[in-house]
């Protein structure tokens, strides 16, 4: 959720899918400062101390190299944080259990400078604003610091104190993170600070005792040798691949229920307005005399909307089909003008008062490789939509050769279309107008199904348009070869 000043974190209360323990940060956030700007220079003083005390000389090569194995599997897993599906956290970032690893056998020391390597090359590489980097950075430095004395109380002569001392090491950074994320939302937010602890730490229980095990399992198995600690990537790699694989396939269902029911809604309302026009003209005509020209009036009406009917029904046809694999393409040789011209003189016997369309073609014409009722589709489909949003107006139609294909383009005159809505237009079930505020309606199938059957010919399609200008929708079909 965006607050003032560009300053953004996720509300607990509202947003349940957020990163363990990460805060995003804007240098104008000017509401939280007093809380990130100390912490950031905490973390600096902290860091400071920490390289003197690995600079001192009290840590050889076999430690160093310890330590900048680990350093990059923290970077690794911050990068690509864990999607943990059934817990309140949506991503979480397994960097913990690493850096914690390193507080614990290696001390706070090479935990501080570990954990601010690790934030600081992702945040860098992700081009993060500044305050957001010296902000995480120095949450790392100091949970990494307590991590390590927390971890330091036990001396590890025994197996017990060795785990205690890990599962002592994760509380301490868990605790720091949480903390400081709960004063820089409530200090953003102006909510208690006890309500946004609370809060936080609920959401993140779970996902810090998965982690908390994973460091004690790591610790142990680091201590008794580093080599044989390695035979936790495989499982920890597992993991992580099958709970993004699980979290995508799931996203995939959501969205697909999401489809499902945007599709019922958008069909049940195109539905029933003509069925209910249909059967108003059916029971005025049934149960009243009337003279010739209102009863030809009905008779129209009818028409008309079963007309508009049958469009819908192909429209959910072509997208089943579509979807389903089963519209196969037939390539063949085909003469553009005749298709074209048909499509134009079809839709001139039932134009609107005020519109009128015209056929514009170069005699040079080639022949192209099409699916010829693909073709009509697509032209179809196009000029409706210059119909239904044209208003007033002449609609154009033109056929014209363009380097190695056929250009057919279909032009009106109406509303037009905002530059960043050009590619979502193309997508299933997108409408400029969800609300009909304009009082136009449609199920926003056709767009997506002419974008689909074009690319099944080989073509390519895309849209000219600024608002209040019209539209020119353009697609281009490669020429039947000799």
């Amino acid at each position: 959720m965006s607050l003032t000043n560009h300053f953004s974190v996720r509300a607990p209360a509202q947003e349940r899918r957020l990163r363990f323990a990460r805060v995003q940060l804007d240098p104008s956030a000017r509401q939280a400062s007093p809380v990130w700007v100390p912490v950031a220079l905490g973390g600096a003083v902290g860091l400071a101390f920490a390289i003197r005390s690995l600079s001192s000389g009290s840590y050889g090569w076999r430690e160093f190299a310890g330590i900048a194995v680990l350093l990059a599997a923290a970077s690794v897993a911050e990068a690509f944080p864990v999607p943990i599906e059934g817990v309140a956290v949506g991503a979480t970032s397994l960097a913990t259990i690493f850096l914690v690893a390193v507080a614990s056998v290696y001390g706070w020391a090479a935990a501080a400078v570990a954990g601010f390597l690790a934030m600081a090359l992702v945040e860098m590489a992700r081009r993060r604003p500044l305050s957001r980097i010296v902000f995480n950075c120095g949450v790392y430095v100091i949970a990494g610091i307590a991590a390590g004395a927390a971890a330091a109380i036990f001396d590890r002569r025994t197996l017990l104190q060795l785990v205690l001392g890990a599962i002592a090491g994760a509380v301490c950074f868990f605790a720091v993170n949480i903390t400081l994320l709960a004063a820089v939302v409530s200090r953003s937010r102006a909510i208690p600070f006890a309500s946004s602890l609370r809060n936080y730490v609920y959401l993140t229980l779970t996902p810090f005792a998965i982690m908390a095990s994973l460091t004690v399992i790591l610790v142990v198995l680091w201590d008794r040798s580093p080599f044989v600690a390695v035979v936790l990537v495989g499982p920890l790699l597992a993991t992580a691949l099958y709970q993004r694989w699980i979290h995508r396939a799931l996203d995939r269902l959501r969205e697909f229920d999401r489809l499902k029911d945007e599709f019922i809604a958008i069909v049940s309302h195109e539905l029933r307005t003509p069925l209910t026009s249909v059967y108003g003209a059916a029971m005025t005509l049934r149960g009243q005399e009337l003279d010739d020209r209102r009863r030809e009036l009905m008779l129209d009406i009818v028409s008309t909307e079963a007309a508009r009917l049958g469009r819908l029904l192909d429209d959910i046809l072509w997208v089943s089909r579509l979807d389903s694999g089963r519209a196969e393409t037939f390539i063949t040789r085909l003469e553009p003008l005749e298709l074209v011209s048909d499509v134009v003189r079809a839709t001139r016997t039932h134009l609107p008062k005020g519109v009128s369309i015209d056929l514009r073609y170069d005699s040079g014409s080639e022949p192209v490789a099409a699916d010829p009722d693909k073709l009509k589709q697509v032209l179809v489909n196009l000029v409706e939509n210059a119909v239904k949003y044209s208003g007033q107006g002449t609609i154009e139609v033109i056929v014209q050769p363009q380097y190695g294909t056929t250009r057919f383009c279909v032009r009106d005159h109406g509303p037009g279309i905002p530059p960043e809505e050009h590619e979502r237009i193309f997508d299933k079930f997108y409408r400029l107008d969800p609300n009909m505020t304009k009082g136009v309606g449609g199920t926003g199938l056709g767009l997506y199904i002419c974008r689909e059957l074009v690319e099944s010919m080989g073509g390519q399609i895309w849209v000219d348009s600024l608002p209040s200008q019209g539209s020119t929708f353009i697609f281009e079909l490669p020429l039947f070869a000799h």
